[in-house]
């Protein structure tokens, strides 16, 4: 499959609609279908879930930090009132100003640091010294100057009115610290710093958790940056509360460790539910697949038996019982074969028929003959253009023109006639040497009338014949040969014979080894001069192509042209020989300044609907005047297409491109059509010359042709011209060119144009 015909297709799919059972395809849609809505019910609901489950689990862990943490305001309130209590009394003022050295032993008793659950504290003068730096150490009281100055320094340089209390950590060792300024007990005066310390173990801790069995609390050193983000592990989530220090950035946290309980039960909901999802949908979609199978499977798995057995026989019909619309399918179904098989041999009866002629058509005569072995000769016929015609005369009279042919062939016992092609018959006889297929196409020729008067065809015929049985399709297979062969060689009729069929087959030859020709640089162009009749310059050279093949030798364009043209490749072959043309004129011009070059163009490339474009582009990209351009192009090809053919015409003139209208004189030439046509020159073939050289209509003919294209202002070349006395007799005529052997055989343009100078 080439990339021009491929198309996508879905995996389970061929050229020939799905190959794969209706089952699987139901499966697989249902698949479709069901994957979506499991992934939604089994994975973005759940998540869905997840997410509001870890939003309530935040929501607890800020509440349960809450709740830690005026624990431990309160116990910092307590510890700060203790310290007020201390700090407001005459008797620290004085100690604290070296006036009550007493005061150490009756204040900081053992008493003391049990009744205010303390572990710490100190006392400093209003100079800063300590004066004072004891902790509890079991059921004693020691000095602890080194921890309680670590504390002091915690302290803010200036304390408030107020004091002071957070969480300070030391030494590895978290403290609960309140502070304040020594006062009298009327407030009055300042007398240094007192200050109370309570170690924040983690037993002191515990025990000042009120929900102790909810989660764990401890205390952490908290980062430089702070902390305070959650941490979820798939059985519990930490989270880390800062608490605020007795001056500048926290140093603790309050870290919880709360269980997931709400989350470890979403879990097991989480996958309970998915396990009711799946089973509901299996359930379901076994409940559907079993009333598809029974309901509509199995009813189209027997349609398909019954519509197998139709194949084998005809009047077989669905079972159409059922009550469902399948039912009615069914019914429709057969009710369309009984009319298909109607129409089928009413259509079957007409194929065999033209409608136009009432002779059998192709697969008429193919079913007619299959197996006649008493078929001995076949005569094809062909209307050359046909298209030409119908343009001329319109499609009324061709109809009628072919329905007069196959009148004319007639039919009996001996031989069949048949309508093979829009412009071809068959004469298929029975009896070897029965016909003349010389004298069928003279009757055939014979004038038809008009109301203008009568009109003369030339057809082409291809013979082929055997004195002993030949089944018909090779007979056929052989005068197509031979028709093929007259209208390539020009002939009036074409018989088979074997050096025919090795024609065909060097023909065949000929398609395959002309691919590539061009880049094989085995094709070449040689040009013939184009003369002014009254200077003797000349003005123009006409591009003939060539092939030297290797071993082939030298291919005559009137071979391998027409198989170019039968299999695609004049495409190439055009846009080539106009492409080498420009170059070499172009390159020409510096020794010839006013060389301009005629291209022959095929009737199959001026059919193309961008062939103006296509030479225009070819100009612009050699970056040739498109003056030194002349495009010729034959009668029966306009005909062909007028409309299409004169719109490429137009484009090209109007670009500067000139064109000539070739071998006019030969064929139905018409001097109307020359004032309708976009032209500039005519080319006057060889044969309307050598004719028109005598006194006959035809020689009134040319001089009305050219005395015609003169008062259009067109050009006159006339072509053929290889003596003497036809340039005389064309001057006499006013013709303006010639061309021929008698001016220039066709040469390389390296040797004409030596031979110029």
């Amino acid at each position: 499959m080439n990339g021009a015909s491929w198309k996508r297709r879905w995996w389970w799919s061929d050229r020939h609609g799905p190959g794969q059972s209706l089952r699987l395809q139901v499966l697989i849609l249902l698949g479709i279908l069901t994957l979506p809505t499991l992934l939604v019910l089994l994975v973005v609901i759940p998540a869905l879930m997840d997410r509001r489950f870890q939003q309530i689990e935040r929501e607890q862990v800020q509440q349960y930090s809450q709740i830690a943490r005026e624990d431990l305001e309160t116990e910092e309130r307590r510890v700060s009132l203790f310290t007020l209590n201390f700090s407001q009394w005459t008797s620290t003022f004085d100690f604290a100003a070296g006036r009550n050295p007493q005061f150490r032993t009756d204040a900081f008793g053992t008493s003391t640091f049990l009744g205010g659950g303390v572990d710490y504290g100190g006392i400093t003068a209003p100079d800063g010294q300590l004066v004072a730096a004891l902790r509890l150490a079991e059921d004693r009281v020691v000095p602890a100057e080194r921890t309680v100055r670590a504390l002091l320094s915690q302290l803010p340089a200036s304390l408030p009115d107020d004091g002071v209390q957070g969480a300070v950590l030391i030494g590895g060792q978290a403290f609960l610290v309140a502070a304040r300024s020594i006062t009298r007990d009327d407030g009055s005066g300042r007398g240094g710093v007192m200050l109370f310390a309570r170690a924040l173990t983690q037993e002191a801790l515990s025990g000042l958790m009120h929900s102790a069995g909810t989660y764990s609390a401890q205390l952490v050193a908290l980062p430089a940056g702070g902390g305070g983000d959650l941490l979820f592990r798939p059985r519990e989530v930490i989270g880390t509360a800062p608490l605020s220090a007795l001056s500048g950035p926290p140093q603790l946290g309050l870290q919880l460790t709360i269980p997931r309980a709400v989350h470890l039960a979403g879990q097991s909901t989480l996958w309970q539910l998915r396990a009711v999802i799946l089973l509901v949908t299996a359930a379901a979609l076994l409940a559907f697949m079993a009333f598809l199978n029974l309901r509509v499977l199995r009813v189209l798995t027997r349609y398909v038996l019954d519509t197998q057995r139709i194949a084998r026989d005809p009047a077989h019909r669905l079972e159409s019982s059922n009550r469902t619309e399948l039912g009615v399918l069914a019914r429709t179904i057969n009710d369309l074969l009984d009319h298909l098989q109607g129409r089928e041999a009413q259509l079957r009866e007409r194929t065999f028929r033209d409608e136009l002629t009432g002779a059998y058509s192709r697969a008429g005569l193919a079913e007619l003959l299959r197996d006649d072995m008493s078929v001995r000769g076949a005569l094809l016929i062909e209307v050359p253009r046909l298209q030409e015609l119908s343009g001329l005369y319109g499609s009324a009279f061709v109809d009628r023109l072919i329905r007069e042919l196959a009148s004319r062939l007639g039919q009996d016992e001996g031989h069949v006639v048949g309508r093979v092609s829009s412009n071809g018959l068959a004469l298929i006889t029975r009896t070897a040497g029965q016909i003349d297929p010389v004298q069928v196409i003279t009757k055939l020729e014979e004038p038809f009338a008009l109301r203008e008067g009568e009109v003369t065809l030339k057809l082409v015929g291809g013979y082929s014949q055997s004195a002993y049985p030949v089944p018909f399709s090779a007979l056929l297979r052989q005068a197509s040969l031979a028709l093929q062969h007259a209208l390539d060689q020009h002939e009036h009729l074409g018989v088979f014979d074997e050096a025919m069929l090795r024609r065909s087959q060097y023909g065949h030859t000929l398609e395959t080894q002309l691919q590539g020709a061009a880049q094989r640089q085995e094709l070449a162009l040689v040009y013939q001069p184009v003369s002014d009749l009254i200077t003797g310059q000349w003005v123009a050279v006409e591009a003939l192509l060539r092939w030297q093949h290797p071993t082939l030798g030298a291919v005559p364009p009137g071979t391998f042209i027409p198989v170019a043209e039968r299999s695609g490749q004049i495409y190439q072959l055009g846009d080539w020989a106009l492409q080498q043309a420009l170059r070499e004129v172009q390159g020409a011009r510096a020794l010839w300044p006013h060389a301009h070059v005629n291209v022959n163009v095929s009737p199959v490339q001026l059919l193309m609907p961008d062939y103006a474009e296509r030479v225009l582009q070819t100009l612009e990209d050699l970056q040739v005047d498109s003056q030194v351009l002349t495009v010729e192009v034959t009668e029966s090809t306009i005909m062909q297409n007028v409309e299409l053919v004169c719109r490429h015409l137009r484009k090209l003139r109007q670009a500067g491109v000139k064109v000539a209208l070739d071998d006019f004189g030969s064929g139905h030439s018409s001097l109307p059509l020359l004032t309708e046509l976009p032209l500039d020159i005519v080319k006057l073939d060889r044969s309307f010359l050598r004719e028109g050289a005598q006194e006959t209509a035809r020689g009134a003919l040319l001089r009305n042709t050219i005395r015609l294209a003169r008062d259009l202002q067109l050009s006159t070349v006339a072509e053929g011209v290889e003596e003497e006395s036809m340039l005389s007799l064309l001057r006499d005529l006013g013709c303006d060119y010639a061309q021929g052997y008698y001016i220039s055989r066709p040469e390389h343009l390296d040797d004409l144009l030596a031979m110029r100078r």
